[in-house]
């Protein structure tokens, strides 16, 4: 058996997660949203992994901002 520790597998994971969710919220930051929805997003993006951050920007490529 291979005697490799658990962390080769999880860190980049844990990593994968991190970048994506980053670039998650900053896609929010520049949303013109509520108060009530920013803390929404913010919340599944956070705390669902991989998923929350998948599934808000879809959303934002299919409800994009409005131009000014």
């Amino acid at each position: 058996m291979l005697s490799v520790s658990v962390w080769v597998f999880v860190a980049p994971i844990v990593a994968a997660q991190y970048i994506l969710a980053v670039a998650g919220l900053i896609v929010l930051s520049r949303r013109d949203t509520p108060l009530k929805n920013y803390v929404i997003w913010n919340i599944v993006i956070l705390l669902a992994f991989f998923a929350g951050s998948i599934i808000f920007l879809i959303y934002n490529k299919i409800r994009p901002r409005p131009k000014k």
